[in-house]
């Protein structure tokens, strides 16, 4: 008996520092995330601002640790009875993890939190409002907390993005576009709608908002797992079983819904940012680039960019899809009376005129390669970018190249045609000759960094179509007619037109009444 006694304690022992080791580096794992997100939110438009925010280097004079106000100092029974008094319909458990997270944000991270609370006062509203229209409860915003550090350009490793760091295959599932133009799940509005959706969806499957919030984390395929292999039902009975970083998840929500909630109590002061709470949202009509938008509105180009932060590229094409602009609301009257003036607005410079942009079809070329000594179906078909089986087939499907015959290429390449041309997207083939002598070379790469030299000469055609002569006609402009409407209307290229009446390249501008010469 004592002989098993003492092998308890030794086991004990042994395994306290390693359960220690795993408890702290799930916390760690919050801990960085959270830190990452707010330093990268301190390159934030509004946070730039206000100079004495930007304090990343913790001493002790900022710091709770030599305060009487510290976390430390506080007993659990303390913590417990300030958790138990939240207004949450979701279980706020107290215990030793909760505590740790709680001790970090306060005495470590009082500053950080500080500019949370300022950021807060304009983003908790938006939470509010929508997590109230879905029927979720209020306190969810917190999450963002631990999510982002309320930095809506974060993104982690992983590439779950935004606010309530989405990752791709969610985020469309719950209808954020993401493209090339536009990220929503860095649009505080959208991403929040889709969260709600999405939180809602989750308590539907397990009835308990602890499980659902770890679900939101790890996914549910996880949470299952850990219920099977558990076989309990609850966040802290299937805990052991959950992915490292899900198991420090819901204690720092508790924590954070602490710290959010009892910041006074610690000594903590909101910092006091010039984000605008007043803000309003606005359909958008006509492309634009925010530079057009600060120039005529004399709006800093940084604020329009940190209140839209899911535009990828600052332009707005909103003849493509329906897109909004967020704006403080003393500048919404003005935008609706100047948009036009706002998208015209050194117009050239962000988006190409009609009339300059290229248009592209594709067409077949038809090669003929001699074949050289050692070369084989491999290797030639590398040289030109083709398959095995295509060279094959276009040649007879020989077994082997023989040395001194002419093989038949085919190769699509993209080439620039007219702009009438553009619906006329049939591929042609032009027909060239490619040969192995030396005097004319021209260097083919392939992957085994070899060279061959080709002379390419075009195959003319004998039999042309005779081209009807061409008639010149007047006309007269009228009002809503450009360079463009007039090429299209009478099939004749722009560059056409520009040439005839000695119009400007760069910018061709007709006026009403003037009478232009159209060949």
């Amino acid at each position: 008996m004592f002989r098993y006694k003492i092998l308890c304690f030794f086991t004990i022992l042994i395994l306290f520092p390693i359960v220690l080791l795993a408890q702290q580096r799930e916390e760690n794992d919050i801990i960085r995330n959270f830190e990452r997100n707010y330093d990268s939110l301190l390159t934030s438009f509004y946070i730039k601002q206000n100079s004495k925010i930007i304090r990343t280097n913790l001493n002790k004079k900022n710091d709770n640790l030599y305060l009487p106000t510290s976390a430390s100092n506080v007993p659990d029974s303390v913590y417990a009875m300030r958790l138990r008094a939240l207004p949450s319909s979701i279980k706020l458990t107290y215990n030793q993890q909760v505590r740790n997270i709680i001790e970090y944000y306060i005495d470590k991270g009082g500053n950080r939190v500080g500019v949370l609370l300022g950021l807060s006062k304009y983003y908790f509203p938006i939470f509010e409002e929508i997590l109230d229209q879905h029927s979720v409860p209020h306190e969810l915003k917190y999450l963002v907390v631990i999510e982002s550090a309320l930095n809506p350009n974060a993104v982690s490793r992983a590439g779950a993005t935004g606010l309530w760091q989405f990752m791709y295959s969610t985020g469309k599932m719950y209808d954020l576009r993401i493209n090339s133009i536009v990220d929503d799940r860095k649009d505080p509005i959208k991403s929040s709608v889709a969260a709600a959706r999405y939180l809602k969806d989750l308590y539907k499957i397990y009835d308990d908002w602890e499980l659902a919030l770890a679900a939101y984390n790890c996914g549910p395929g996880n949470v299952n797992k850990a219920m099977r292999r558990s076989g309990k039902k609850d966040f802290w009975g299937i805990y052991d079983f959950l992915p490292r970083e899900t198991r420090g998840y819901v204690p720092a929500y508790v924590a954070a819904c602490y710290v959010m909630n009892y910041y006074k109590e610690h000594n903590i002061t909101p910092s006091q940012l010039t984000k605008p709470v007043a803000t309003d949202t606005i359909s958008v009509r006509r492309d634009m680039h925010f530079e057009q938008i600060a120039d005529v509105l004399n709006i800093p180009f940084e604020q329009i960019k940190d209140l839209n932060p899911q535009y990828k590229t600052n332009i707005i094409m909103a003849s493509q899809d329906n897109y909004s602009l967020k704006l403080p609301l003393n500048y919404i009257h003005e935008f609706i009376t100047l948009e036009d003036s706002i998208a015209e607005h050194n117009k050239e410079k962000y988006f190409e005129p009609e009339w300059k942009q290229k248009y592209y079809t594709t067409k077949e070329v038809k090669l003929t390669h001699k074949v050289r000594k050692k070369e084989t179906w491999s290797s030639i078909a590398r040289k030109y970018g083709v398959s095995v089986k295509d060279l094959k087939r276009w040649n007879g499907n020989r077994k082997y190249p023989v040395v001194g015959r002419l093989l038949t290429v085919y190769r699509t390449i993209k080439v620039e045609i007219d702009k009438e041309d553009k619906d006329n997207k049939s591929p042609f083939t032009e027909e060239t000759s490619v040969s192995n002598d030396a005097s004319n070379q021209q260097e083919v790469n392939d992957n085994n960094s070899s060279s061959e030299s080709e002379e390419v000469s075009k195959s003319s055609t004998t039999n042309k179509p005779s081209t009807p002569k061409s008639q010149s006609i007047r006309h007269k402009v009228r009002k809503g007619e450009t360079v463009s409407s007039l090429s299209r209307k009478y099939n004749v290229p722009i560059n056409e037109i520009i040439r005839l009446n000695n119009l400007n390249k760069n910018k061709p501008i007709i006026k009403i009444g003037q009478t232009l010469k159209i060949k």
